[in-house]
């Protein structure tokens, strides 16, 4: 088991475990913009940010060479939007893009004064 999971591959994960949060939050950020609205748009703004952050992050912070820091990115790209959903199904979060939303305020009626 030793020879399938080197130290050097332990180093790529947990350097993309940190990564892969960094892009989610950039990720939940960037949705609030009025032209990302699919899913199409997310999966590629996380390809985008995942290999724009990653690469550079990696050089500075690790001084990794350029086959690792893709290797990096590419995992910190699986990992993120992973991360999120699990966030999102234990009710960690609960984060809807405002470009999503409608106009209207709504109250639920825990929340609701009468007068």
């Amino acid at each position: 088991m030793d020879v399938l999971v080197t130290q050097k591959l332990l180093d790529i994960l947990m350097i993309s475990i940190t990564l892969s949060s960094i892009v989610m939050a950039a990720i939940q950020k960037c949705k609030c913009l009025p032209f990302i609205k699919k899913e199409w748009h997310i999966f590629f703004l996380n390809l985008i940010l995942s290999f724009g952050i990653g690469i550079p992050f990696v050089y500075s912070f690790y001084e990794k060479d350029l086959v690792i820091s893709i290797w990096i990115s590419l995992f910190s790209f699986i990992g993120a939007p992973g991360i999120y959903k699990f966030l999102k199904s234990q009710n960690i979060i609960n984060y809807t893009p405002k470009s999503m939303n409608d106009d209207s305020i709504k109250v639920d009626k825990d929340n609701y004064i009468d007068r």
